[in-house]
């Protein structure tokens, strides 16, 4: 689903106007990432929850080469679905 589509199904689900769809998906996005920024994990109730997690450095090897680097640290955001989600999903896939 693309973001066009995904304001279309707001507007529709909610009898709003895509205008109106549009400024809710940016506002929901906008917090979601300065709380992101802030080091705030967000939960979302039966969605999931959104959560940056710092990766460790590491030494990598080149595959071809064989020339060891250090790959330095970094934050990385994650996404944990729900319990609930995934019941959803896997139940709508067995179908």
């Amino acid at each position: 689903m693309t973001r066009k589509e995904l304001i279309s199904a707001i507007a529709a689900d909610n009898d709003t106007t895509l205008v109106q769809a549009e400024a809710l998906l940016s506002a929901t996005t906008e917090i979601i990432t300065n709380s992101l920024i802030e080091g705030q994990s967000v939960m979302l109730q039966n969605f999931g929850t959104f959560e940056i997690k710092e990766k460790k450095e590491r030494l990598s090897v080149h595959p071809k080469t064989g020339v060891r680097t250090l790959t330095p640290p970094k934050l990385q955001v994650n996404f944990k679905p729900a319990t609930i989600l995934k019941d959803e999903v896997k139940e709508k896939k067995a179908d």
